[in-house]
């Protein structure tokens, strides 16, 4: 990427509790309406008010039901296809990607009343994109990102860095989350539910309003624009990603990695930064969060915060937890453009606290306002921040914040950790599981001795992998993390939502939310490891170990990390067995595949970084794809599969396919086109499966050259990876 060719948004549509589309958002948000304390579609009414917001339903036609998910996205999707006048099949390489807190987690409230197998099926990001994703025009797929409540705003820097490696020539960036019993009940666990008004920054504040929204954005390179006709609504000319590797539930006071972020996002091609014309903060009206998040702004804005207006957006739309970053985002470039900053509502700052802040209150800011900067802060300490640019002007400023570097640089791969459990094909148990002794000596017993079965298995694998590298605690510190899961914690998911739905609203189990959250994997690895840079989750496929393999080199190659920790970890639990035994994702009765739990742990260095440090290479990634099927099409998927294994292959050499269980393994073969060597085993591993026969080939491998490896989720979506062993040419 160039000065003159910088990454616009090319479409912005949202949907909150004031309406749909930004422009009808902001105007009501000018004219001072506040919309907090109405949420029929929750699947349980609370025993008082509902202190919750949900979206706007006029000319959305939201249903109650479970599938509201795939229906808000949808509506947010078809607005910003149409906004950006794609047109599908015309050569363009389009690519979608998600970022959620909380995916299809009313499904699973419905499977659990009804014990309705079909409702499990469609709880999967990858199921509920499908459905979201009918009649868009769209692939019908797209890799699923959790980083808690700041997933709305990182989706929009893996989509910019889609760009930035010329790897896709237009991105969907979407970020959503729907109302929900399970939030509801869970941040009511944690004592962060206000009881009256939201007030940001101000000395009575008492909590946050959980809410509901969406946003989808188009997002393209200037020239590309261009060349379509389309005028863009603004430019995405810088994003930060950083971890606090504080706390689970609270942010690290000193608001150190949330200023980390915002530096990185402010950021420009000269080598300094510019300050922000305006804020969108985070601003939960949380007493930690607020003041944490001021430290950060001090931090990293110094002594041009007072002359900085700040806004908070929550105060009259709730907290809509994946979907905040992304619906504050859409006002911000609508707000911009009409030259008019919303105020907050309820708030007169606290002056003890915060004696310079500029907060808006009252009526609306008006002002030339070319530069914003929007925060999201998540739980696990997940920091994102972007700048937006009015003005799509090129110019030295709006040089992108990260470097590609040589096209001709590969990531080497520098250490690996396993704990999985051999094949074992005589066993009659259907949960393989991992012996407690694997766990000896890699974590402080107490700091685990409460945490979810995943994150134990995540902050494990990760130990082996960082001794195996040879990084210390700073290059720990200087390390992002990609952590991969089908399912996430199943264990105290499930025994979160079963108490809620037996016991009610005030049953939430704070303990078991915190760690059942779909992000949880990568907040622990931070947590256990010290990882302070971006920490993301890549959920709800069985092709997510490849998916996290693929963000992670993309994130290298254009120098926004030096090194990353790539972990793949599934869990086991009987009803897990027996829900994928009900919906068919086993195989057939005589051929039926048992479960195998464990994680696998790989760090990645861009080759430079690990020449530096004179770090010993296990191999090189050559090449990675995520590719998934055009249409709902039967043949669509297979069709994909192929696509990805012939992107990855050279000549006719034999491909390495981690098979799906029988009969589908047939079906597969015979599609993908090519030679196949499949590993013949009972076990389903889901996402952990594709990144073993990696470190298995790595680690016991002695031959050199290249090998891929191939994968496919029952969705239709396929992945793979290309790697080297011994020297590359």
């Amino acid at each position: 990427m160039s000065a003159s060719d910088p990454i616009v948004f090319t479409a912005a549509s949202a949907a909150c509790s004031l309406g749909f589309g930004r422009k009808a958002i902001l105007d009501a948000m000018l004219r001072g309406e506040v919309e907090i304390n109405n949420a029929p579609s929750l699947e349980q009414c609370p025993k008082d008010q509902p202190r919750a917001a949900q979206v706007h339903d006029a000319g959305m036609n939201l249903p109650d039901d479970p599938s509201r998910t795939e229906h808000l996205v949808n509506r947010v999707l078809v607005a910003a296809v149409q906004e950006a006048g794609l047109a599908t099949g015309g050569g363009e390489r389009i690519e979608t990607i998600f970022g959620t807190t909380l995916g299809g987690m009313r499904h699973v409230g419905e499977a659990l009343r009804h014990d309705d197998f079909e409702a499990y099926r469609n709880s999967t990001t990858a199921g509920l994109n499908k459905k979201a994703m009918e009649g868009t025009g769209l692939s019908v797929g797209g890799i699923t990102t959790s980083a808690a409540c700041a997933s709305g705003l990182a989706t929009l820097a893996f989509g910019a860095t889609a760009l930035l490696m010329n790897e896709a020539d237009m991105v969907v960036a979407v970020g959503y989350d729907p109302i929900s019993e399970f939030a509801y009940a869970g941040f009511k666990s944690l004592r962060l539910v206000s009881d009256g008004p939201l007030r940001p920054f101000t000395a009575d504040r008492e909590g946050m309003r959980v809410g509901e929204g969406a946003a989808a954005f188009v997002l393209e390179r200037l020239s590309s624009a261009q060349r379509r006709g389309v005028e863009p609504l603004g430019v995405l000319a810088g994003w930060g990603l950083a971890s606090d590797a504080h706390h689970l539930t609270q942010p690290d006071p000193g608001g150190a990695g949330a200023a980390g972020a915002i530096r990185e996002a402010l950021r420009d091609g000269t080598g300094g930064s510019s300050s922000p014309d305006v804020v969108f903060c985070h601003a939960t009206s949380t007493p930690a969060n607020d003041a944490a998040e001021h430290s950060a702004l001090s931090l990293a804005l110094g002594g041009d915060l007072p002359d900085i207006p700040v806004t908070a957006l929550k105060s009259r739309i709730g907290h809509t937890l994946g979907g905040a970053g992304a619906v504050e985002c859409a006002i911000a470039l609508e707000a911009m453009k009409r030259g008019q900053v919303p105020s907050v509502a309820n708030a007169q700052v606290d002056r003890d606290s915060f004696p310079s802040l500029d907060l808006i209150t009252g009526e609306p800011r008006a002002g030339d306002f070319n530069r914003a900067l929007v925060v999201s802060l998540g739980f696990g300490g997940a920091d994102a921040a972007v700048r937006l640019e009015r003005d799509a002007t090129p110019s030295e400023r709006l040089v992108s914040p990260v470097v590609r570097v040589e096209d001709d640089e590969l990531v080497a791969i520098t250490g690996v950790g396993l704990l999985a459990p051999e094949d074992q094909t005589g066993a009659t148990d259907p949960n393989i599981g991992v012996d407690q002794d694997a766990f000896a000596g890699l974590d402080e017993p107490r700091s685990v001795r409460r945490i979810a079965r995943l994150a134990r298995l995540v902050r494990a694998a990760g130990t082996i992998a960082a001794g195996n590298a040879g990084l210390d605690e700073d290059l720990l510190a200087g390390t992002a993390g990609f952590v991969a899961s089908r399912f996430g914690a199943v264990e105290y998911t499930l025994d979160c939502y079963e108490e809620i739905v037996r016991d009610g609203l005030d049953a939430g189990n704070p303990l078991y939310f915190a760690e059942s959250v779909p992000n949880i994997g990568s907040a622990q690895l931070s947590l256990g490891l010290g990882l302070k840079e971006g920490t993301v989750s890549i959920i709800g496929t069985r092709i997510a170990g490849l998916e996290a393999m693929h963000l992670a080199r993309r994130h290298i190659l254009t120098g926004q990390s030096d090194r990353a920790m790539v972990v793949a970890a599934e869990e086991n639990d009987p009803r897990l067995h027996r829900i994928l035994d009900g919906v068919g994702l086993l195989g057939e009765e005589q051929h039926e595949a048992l479960i195998a739990e464990g994680s696998v742990a790989l760090v990645l260095e861009r080759a430079s970084e690990a020449a530096r440090r004179g770090a010993r290479v296990l191999g090189w990634i050559r090449r990675t794809c995520v590719i998934w099927p055009e249409s709902s099409d039967r043949k669509a998927g297979p069709r994909a599969l192929r696509a990805c294994a012939t992107a990855l292959a050279v000549g006719d050499e034999e491909i390495d396919l981690v098979p799906t269980p029988a009969p589908i393994r047939e079906f597969e073969q015979r599609f993908i086109g090519r030679k196949v060597r499949m590993t013949d085993s009972r076990l389903e591993r889901h996402s952990v499966g594709s990144l073993r026969e990696l470190v298995r080939s790595l680690v016991q491998d002695e031959e050199t050259g290249d090998q891929s490896v191939v994968m496919c989720d029952e969705s239709g979506g396929s992945a793979g990876i290309r790697i080297h062993r011994g020297v590359p040419s």
